[in-house]
């Protein structure tokens, strides 16, 4: 039996699916996806892309909620951990993790995704806030590496 949030997931990601198919626009993709995740879960506050404009830099793309930061270095932060391990984060309370950046002080957990392209170079990370403590899961997980393979057609 699915939970709520799996079938959430799964409605949004056939949507997205939808939308998406034969966009190969990367800008499109990545503003619908935003578009789709933020407006389907009452509890992600922030749903955007940061771009990797040289390998210290990460810049805002497309997103949906409040003002995000314009600029994040790689070094520091859990979308700068993101880029350095190549790797999914999840933090399940931002205020534990000793260089986190606030860009909200709603932010309570975190997940952020890396984006790589057709020959496997990271050009851009998803990036998820919620106003809650512990809010992402194994659920989450799976479905944001689907859902985040669909913003990589054509950076």
């Amino acid at each position: 039996m699915s939970t709520g949030k799996e079938a959430t997931y799964g409605k949004v990601s056939r949507a997205i699916e939808l939308m998406v198919e034969g966009e190969n626009d990367a800008v499109a993709r990545m503003s619908t996806i935003c578009c789709e995740l933020y407006h389907a879960f009452t509890d992600f506050h922030w749903v955007g892309f940061y771009r990797l404009v040289d390998p210290q830099t990460l810049k805002v793309g497309p997103y949906q909620g409040g003002h995000g930061c314009l600029t994040i270095t790689t070094d520091r932060g859990v979308c700068g951990a993101c880029i350095r391990e190549r790797k999914v984060q999840i933090e399940n309370d931002v205020s534990k993790v000793k260089d986190h950046i606030a860009c909200s002080p709603e932010t309570k957990s975190e997940i952020v995704l890396p984006i790589l392209d057709s020959s496997g170079a990271l050009w851009a990370v998803l990036d998820i806030d919620s106003t809650e403590l512990n809010a992402f899961d194994e659920t989450d997980l799976q479905w944001l590496l689907h859902i985040s393979k669909l913003a990589a057609c054509c950076p």
